[in-house]
Formats: structure tokens, sequence, C-alpha cells
């Protein structure tokens, strides 16, 4: 059995599951095809570049005008900030690995054991913290114990009903830290018969001071993008592929698929012949998740630089968790995250009103600047990551990950049944696409 990433950091992990990548094989008969993939995130510039170099023509089509998809590293604060995803989960044959060897790109560990908890404006003690570390390791280990012989439509709000006090102040930290962050969902949403049974890989969570912009741009150097294109059908037969987009039509030989899952839960993409029923079946059970984030600047740091995060105690707090920028990039930034119901709900709320919430909840004098994002709101996301939400499971992913006859394919975190809400597991998919028409 595998945990999430926050119970891997609280001394729960199990033995890791090590990913296999395929090797780059011989192009054969797709050497002469055109092959289109739709999006430029990680699973599409994964498969873009694996195709590209064993000398298969490729063009990608992205509807954003940029590439990157949900990462997203923003330098309007005058230092790289992620946006979306920001971690490596795991170096243990983490394939992510040789691309950072491959640019420079440096570093830092998050360690998120390494928290000072604030209840109600005040600083709790360390042994309190401890206490609360403590017991959210085993709120965690009751619900794994239950897992395994749980109902199908069980969810994890309703075996953590049994055991603990949902109206605790700390109980409801440790949830939105370790559970509705880490899943983007809350505990009533996620399956419990599956839950902590994702792939885990040995290590520590790294985050990039230059952002993940990095990877994005080494992995997209060469390749044939073409920005501001939104797929807005896929028509496919015998004969080949015909996309229709905001820029007109185009054909291929084959089409990869690697939009969010909530694209496809939105239906904006038409499909002729419409998907299979055990595909969109899949997408209808499948969960998508929220993860916002809050991103504050300050002239002077005004808490202490030997934490690695901020816990906010309590229930819908603006933000229940606040990255220390003082680590990772020596900046005196903090980022707040927010996730599940509590993200969507403020969402709607402007960024004053948002910045001012966690102004106040941390008695902090003015930013210098501040970024809010929406990942809901944004109509080429609708989300953040996937999670198995109650009535899905693992087999949901692999029929979301099963192409439609020999010229429609899906690649993307929510086809990865190990790895998926990781970049890591994007990744993975690409390649698994690309060396399916490679053969």
């Amino acid at each position: 059995m595998n945990v999430t990433r926050r119970a891997f950091t609280l001394g729960l992990a199990a033995t890791a599951v090590m990913p296999v990548v395929g090797a780059c094989r011989g192009a054969g008969e797709a050497s002469g095809q055109h092959v289109v993939v739709v999006g430029a995130g990680m699973a599409g510039l994964a498969a873009a570049r694996r195709l590209t170099d064993a000398g298969v023509a490729v063009t990608v089509l992205e509807a954003r005008t940029r590439v990157g998809g949900r990462t997203w590293t923003d330098t309007s604060l005058g230092v790289p900030i992620d946006l979306g995803a920001a971690w490596l989960h795991g170096t243990g044959g983490n394939p992510l690995i040789g691309l950072l060897d491959a640019v420079g790109a440096r570093t830092v560990e998050t360690d998120f054991e390494r928290v000072m908890l604030i209840d109600d404006g005040a600083t709790v003690d360390a042994g309190s913290t401890a206490e609360t570390l403590s017991a959210c390791g085993m709120i965690l280990r009751d619900v794994y114990r239950l897992s395994d012989e749980a109902d199908p439509e069980a969810s994890v709000g309703g075996a953590m009903a049994q055991f603990v006090d949902l109206d605790d102040p700390f109980v409801q930290w440790c949830i939105a830290a370790t559970i509705t962050a880490e899943y983007a969902a809350d505990p009533d949403q996620l399956s419990l018969r599956w839950f902590g049974h994702e792939g885990e890989l040995d290590g520590p969570d790294l985050i990039l001071p230059g952002g993940y912009t990095q990877l994005v741009n080494h992995l997209a150097e060469g390749l044939t993008v073409r920005l501001g294109t939104e797929v807005t059908g896929i028509a496919h037969d015998g004969s080949g592929v015909r996309l229709e987009t905001s820029q007109g039509v185009m054909t291929a030989d084959r089409v990869i698929v690697t939009v969010p899952l909530g694209v496809l839960k939105a239906g904006t993409i038409a499909f002729d012949p419409p998907l299979p029923e055990a595909k969109l079946a899949a997408i209808e059970r499948l969960g998508f998740g929220l993860l916002d984030k809050v991103v504050l600047a300050f002239e002077e740091p005004f808490w202490p630089k030997d934490f690695d995060m901020f816990g906010i105690v309590g229930h819908e707090q603006p933000v229940s968790d606040l990255v220390n920028g003082l680590r990772f990039i020596d900046r005196p930034i903090l980022v707040g995250l927010r996730g599940g119901a509590n993200a969507l709900a403020r969402e709607k709320d402007s960024n004053e009103s948002t910045i001012t919430e966690v102004l106040t909840v941390l008695s902090a004098p003015e930013p210098t600047g501040a970024l809010v994002t929406r990942w809901a709101a944004d109509p080429y996301a609708r989300g953040s990551y996937s999670f198995l939400a109650v009535g899905s499971s693992p087999d949901d992913q692999r029929a979301l990950a099963e192409p439609v006859g020999d010229r429609l394919a899906f690649a993307g975190e929510a086809t990865h049944p190990e790895f998926f809400a990781t970049v890591h597991g994007a990744y993975l998919s690409g390649l698994r696409e690309a060396d399916r028409i490679l053969g």
C-alpha cells in the first residue's frame, strides 16, 4: 500500500514504486505520418518531443498563448513563481530528474514537517505542533486501515467521521493540509477504497527556484507549436483525422489528446464518432480537483526563515498553508495554498478581498505585490488535477488512457493509474502514447 505525499513525510510511506520508462524506439512506418498533439502541457510536450526526436512530423496545438499547461511560471513579482505545479514528488526513479540535469536546474528540498502553526493569529508552541503532526499521522493510518475492505461508494470523509472530531480546528487543519491540498478535493469526494493507493517515489519533494518553465522550454525547443489554437472538434476514420480549430481545419494521420480531465468533462471538444461509453463513463466518474494559490510579496520578512511551511489552523481559512519563499528563493514571499470546496467558493472573491483575508490572518503589513490563481475558472484547465472520486477506480483511469481505434489516443496525468496528479505522471503518459505510435 502506498500513501500520500504529505503522509510520506510523516513517516507512513511504503516501499516506493519505480516507473518504467520505455526506451526510444525506431520510427518505422510512423516516420511518414503526421501526428497532431492537442495540448502543450507536460504530457503533450513529452509525446511531441519523443516523436519528433524519432523523425515523426508533429504539430502541437495549444489553446493558450503559452506552453506549459498546468505548469505556469510567473515572473511578475521579480522572481520565478510556479502558479500551477511546483514540486517534483520523489527523486528515486523520477524521469524528470534527467530533464533537471539536462538544463542544470537547481532544486530545494521541502520538508512539510518543518511547519509553524498559526491559531487565531498566535503561534502554536512546538510541543503542540508535534502533537498535531502525530495526530495527523494517526488519522491517516486509521483511514488506510479501512480502505482495502471499503465499499466502492464509501468516502474518506465518511470514514473519518467515525473516529475524529471534525469540528476540532487542529483536525480541520490536518484534513486541509494532508488531504484537501494533497488531492485538491475534500474527504467526502474521495474514494475510501482507493485512498492512498497511488504510487510514491522514494526521496524528497523538490521545488524549483527557477520554476517548471525550465523543463517546459527544454522539451518545447525546436517543436512545431501553434499557440492560440483551440481544438473544438476531432473526427477520425480509416483515412485519417480531421481537427476543427479556432484557426481553421487541420488534418493528420493520428492525434494524441492531452487536455486536462476538466476539459473532457466540460465536453468542449466534439468527437466524431462519439467516444465509447466506457470512456465517457470514466470521464464522468473520475474526479477533477482544485488547488489555488495566493502569492504575497513583502518588502521585509516578518516571519522566521527556518520553517518550510506555515499552517493556518481552523476551517475554511483563506489558505490552509503558506510556503516560505525565504527557503527556496531567499525572498520575502509567501505562497498560500487552498484546495477543494474552500478554493472553489473563494474563486468568486476579488483579489483585494482575498489578499485582505490572508493579511488579516497573518497580522501582516501590506504586500508589495500579489498573485491569485483561479484554475477552476480557467477554460483550458477547469481545475487543477485528477483524483479517484467516490464510485471511481483505477479501471476508469485505464479506460481514459485507452486509444480509440488506430488514430485517436489520450494522455495526461489523469490517464496514469499509478502517478496521476503529478507532473512525472503526465510526462510518462506522453511517452507512453508516443511509444505506442512508434511501435
